[in-house]
């Protein structure tokens, strides 16, 4: 059973294309946990607010870990439950920045568990992108 050059070409293309949007969404996925756990996600619209008498319900982390749930008050707000407060383990913070990713949904403290689990799919999807890129180029390089 033979396969042509044609057929191996336009498969390695589609599925080079493939990569580079698959990549792409995922890339812009983790751009945005990313954005969200710096903060920087003020700058796409989405509201941020400073809380302040934190009280965090698990206190049993370890210095410098992340907090499951806290809760905070902020100016218009009130008393809200903010998921992911980086914690010292012992005193919970005086105030907490967080992030609300739709209107009356979560918030997301800046934290830096949240940037490290955004860095992942921004990583992976650089690096599908990229892949996808090479294959597109690679079939296009057979192709002629």
């Amino acid at each position: 059973m033979s396969v042509s050059a044609a057929g191996r070409t336009g498969g390695g293309r589609l599925k080079g294309a493939s990569l580079v949007v698959g990549g792409a969404a995922l890339f812009v996925l983790g751009l945005f946990v990313v954005a969200t756990g710096t903060g920087l996600s003020g700058l796409l619209g989405m509201r941020v607010e400073t809380f302040g008498h934190i009280d965090c319900r698990d206190t049993r982390t370890s210095k410098g870990q992340t907090v499951w749930h806290c809760f905070g008050a902020a100016e218009g707000v009130g008393r809200t439950r903010i998921s992911f407060a980086d914690h010292d383990g012992r005193n919970d913070p005086e105030t907490i920045t967080a992030t609300q990713l739709t209107e009356g949904g979560r918030w997301f403290a800046h934290s830096s568990m949240i940037v490290g689990y955004g860095m992942i799919p921004l990583l992976l999807g650089a690096g599908t992108a990229a892949w996808g890129g090479y294959r597109v180029r690679e079939a296009g390089r057979r192709g002629r």
